[in-house]
């Protein structure tokens, strides 16, 4: 990213917000403090007593603290035979309900977290973690790089752009579960096709693990959901089986919390879909960038015209 966004700012000659030292040094902060989240995730994941949650082994962990501030790690299984699935590439509903599957096993396993554990866990996530990246100067920047990628939507991203600092409510997204009146859950924070681990079997996809939770946090069980059905769906599948797939994930997580309470009702939790949708939609974006930087590099000029393509109109099926 910091390479991509120089390039950028060089090219169109603007200041690269990116580079910004303070800005990096609140990633640094950050990111130690995701890496050490991430390490929290996993000591509850490999201690469940039934394995229902796609996980790689987890053989040694190491939190940053101020006695280690500079060797926090993560050793794991590596795992082959992998497929990779790109956010250009659009997977079926079926396969969307395996991801669906292992939301419900990590929020049920939450329900059962004492305050003390729940504190490992930032409570603020959107104001704590976001705000570093969805502020005025950073989406200003994100708004130029899309317009360089894709020219002919410039006025579209001019209407956004107008509408940034009204769509982009940080505390409110912070506030939503307790505005609807859900019970937080654990939430995995970055889940997306590129965090989860796949195989081929046949000529269908199976999860093989879902890794990387450093923004793991108790929240809304929207921002999962909308972020997954985003980032894998086509914009046809997602539109027309959005209200389905939210029923048969709620039937998921009824089964794995057994004689436990319900966290939420399902019509509380389709009223927070239909609200966070549109923050969440956005903040798919900034992967787009990236993206194309990679693909258009890639030296196959018809087949990066393709993928282009596959993104600017997204109900196009690319992958089963």
């Amino acid at each position: 990213m910091q390479r991509f966004t120089k390039e950028i700012a060089k090219e169109k000659n603007i200041e690269n917000k990116f580079s910004n030292p303070e800005f990096k040094a609140t990633i640094e902060y950050h990111q130690k403090r995701c890496h050490n989240t991430e390490v929290t995730v996993y000591s509850h994941l490999i201690h469940m007593t039934e394995k229902k949650f796609p996980l790689p082994k987890i053989f040694f962990m190491k939190k940053f603290s101020e006695n280690n501030p500079l060797k926090g790690y993560i050793i794991m299984e590596y795992l082959d035979k992998l497929k990779t699935v790109h956010i250009y590439e659009n997977v079926t509903t079926g396969t969307v309900k395996q991801i669906l599957r292992a939301i419900a096993v990590l929020e049920a396993m939450s329900l059962d977290f004492s305050l003390q554990e729940k504190d490992e866990f930032m409570d603020k996530p959107f104001t704590g973690i976001c705000g570093a990246f969805f502020n005025k100067e950073t989406l200003g920047n994100l708004m130029e790089i899309l317009r360089t990628f894709i020219g002919h939507l410039s006025s579209k991203f001019d209407r956004l752009e107008k509408a940034l600092l009204h769509l982009v409510d940080l505390e409110w997204a912070d506030r939503l579960p307790e505005e609807i009146g859900m019970r937080p859950v654990l939430c995995h924070g970055d889940l997306w096709s590129m965090n989860i681990l796949w195989r081929t079997n046949k000529d269908n996809l199976k999860i093989a693990a879902v890794i990387d939770f450093q923004t793991a946090h108790f929240g809304c069980p929207a921002f999962d959901l909308v972020r997954v059905m985003c980032a894998c769906l086509s914009g046809k599948d997602r539109q027309e089986q959005w209200e389905e797939l939210l029923d048969e994930f709620y039937g998921y997580l009824k089964e794995e919390c057994g004689n436990r309470d319900m966290p939420y009702t399902l019509k509380q939790l389709k009223e927070s879909y239909r609200r966070f949708f549109p923050l969440g939609g956005l903040m798919i974006m900034p992967m787009i960038g990236p993206l194309f930087d990679i693909i258009c590099k890639s030296g196959d000029k018809e087949q990066n015209q393709k993928v282009i393509l596959k993104v600017i109109h997204p109900g196009q099926r690319t992958n089963n």
